[in-house]
């Protein structure tokens, strides 16, 4: 299990109140309202991934460098590390029959972990992230000297360390990560995963969300900053938002996620603030919208699901949460374990804080 200052870090970040608020006029990241498409952005995400391709001579770090190739044996390391919990996570996709192929699987408190949303669900057509981590642009490779390129790829390594890992990403972490380098936000790390999982990218896009929930370019002042990925057929989605009840403002991104068809909802690592009463409007959206949600005790309390109507199936066996967040113990969880009264399965992984599989659990709801 990930040890207690870690979740700690987690908890006071995500806890903290200085989100971006999705309402018009809030700004939000360096980010322009232009693209870039063709095979040149698909080339530079696998060398940010730390993976064969062009020998990129432009760049200050080619491939043939010294430091591009520690760089790729550091990225081998991470995922080397992460396979043999990912053939896991590939195994319990037989347990989400009918889930794991959405129109839209909307991942809110994740942050840009494509990594598990693609393993738990590798046939969605659409991927909406949502988390804190800015939307800075990427500046141009060519542009930067070795040393920028070298801090930049130290930076992504670092920040894919406890994703690759401990399954979720710590904002504050991440933050340090990349401050310090030209590498910042959130861009650069969903495409080396992205690539890493063997899509092709094909294009890349600053983009915003309209009052009425519709798609627009970053450029054109919209609110909710983020990226739009195209890649190996799927739209990947990330948005820097506020989803407590005052950030969420007009639900504009609540308004984009229903335009993309009923959702599946995948929530761990949420610092418990669906347990918030702040946190309620989006909470009643995922009950009341999603098809299925798939979410460790972090997600949506026991109790809601279980009025919903919705029909449950429990994995693992949940004891109780982690000593830092004693105050969300679920007592009628523990109790719907011992008694049978939805079917329980064990599981071979845990996920989210919850990485002892004799303490695992993980919540799937379906309408």
């Amino acid at each position: 299990m990930k040890s207690l200052p870690l979740v700690l870090g987690l908890f006071l970040t995500c806890s903290a109140l200085s989100f971006t608020s999705c309402t018009p006029g809030s700004g939000g990241g360096s980010g322009g309202g232009g693209s870039s498409t063709g095979g040149s952005i698909n080339d530079t995400a696998k060398y940010l991934a730390g993976m064969s391709g062009n020998t990129r001579s432009e760049f200050a770090l080619s491939r043939n460098s010294a430091e591009w190739k520690a760089h790729q044996g550091r990225m081998d390391g991470l995922w080397g590390t992460h396979s043999g919990r990912r053939s896991h996570i590939k195994g319990f996709r037989s347990n989400l029959t009918g889930l794991t192929g959405p129109s839209v699987l909307f991942y809110p408190f994740g942050g840009p972990d494509y990594l598990h949303a693609s393993a738990l669900f590798p046939g969605a057509r659409n991927y909406v992230l949502v988390g804190l981590e800015g939307t800075d642009s990427m500046p141009d490779l060519a542009s930067l000297s070795a040393s920028e390129l070298n801090r930049g790829l130290g930076g992504i390594a670092n920040s894919l360390k406890t994703v690759t890992g401990a399954s979720y990403f710590i904002t504050k972490d991440m933050r340090v990560d990349l401050s310090s380098t030209s590498l910042r936000g959130t861009l650069p790390l969903l495409l080396a995963q992205i690539a890493r999982d063997g899509k092709s990218v094909s294009s890349v896009s600053a983009v915003g969300i309209d009052s009425g929930g519709h798609l627009t370019s970053r450029s054109a002042g919209a609110a909710c900053p983020g990226w739009h990925v195209r890649a190996g057929g799927k739209n990947i989605y990330y948005f820097k938002e506020d989803l407590s009840n005052g950030g969420l403002g007009d639900r504009r991104l609540l308004k984009f996620v229903s335009s993309k068809g009923s959702p599946v909802t995948f929530v761990k690592s949420a610092s418990y603030l669906l347990h918030q009463g702040s946190f309620s409007s989006v909470r009643d959206y995922i009950v009341n919208n999603s098809r299925g949600i798939v979410q460790d005790p972090s997600g949506v309390p026991y109790h809601y699901l279980k009025d919903s109507g919705m029909k449950i199936n429990l994995y693992g066996n949940y004891q109780g949460p982690l000593s830092t967040f004693v105050s969300h113990h679920q007592s009628d969880l523990v109790t719907a374990y011992q008694n049978g009264t939805h079917p329980v399965k064990p599981m071979t992984f845990g996920l989210g804080y919850l990485l002892n599989p004799e303490r695992a659990c993980v919540i799937v709801a379906r309408r």
